[in-house]
């Protein structure tokens, strides 16, 4: 349990957010994830049986709920 932000020192709540990872070459998010996110800032923070889970996922990933498609663009090239 994280109570405090390492990032600025202020209190940490528990919510439920959208964890976003990079399995491979491929960005997947998972929703729903519990997490220990920083009033201030916005950082989350996981407990470990949470990021075991996520470890899970990605070794064997689960049917997904939906796709989206995500646009990719180029940093510093003109519109």
């Amino acid at each position: 349990m994280v109570t405090k932000c390492f990032q600025c020192g202020n209190p940490t709540v528990k919510k439920f957010v959208v964890a976003e990872n990079w399995w491979g070459d491929t960005l997947t998010l998972v929703e729903n994830v519990p997490a220990w996110v920083c009033e201030n800032c916005g950082e989350q923070y996981f407990d470990a049986e949470v990021v075991k889970e996520l470890d899970k996922m990605k070794e064997k990933p689960p049917q997904a709920k939906r796709v989206i498609q995500v646009p990719v663009y180029m940093y510093g090239q003109p519109a």
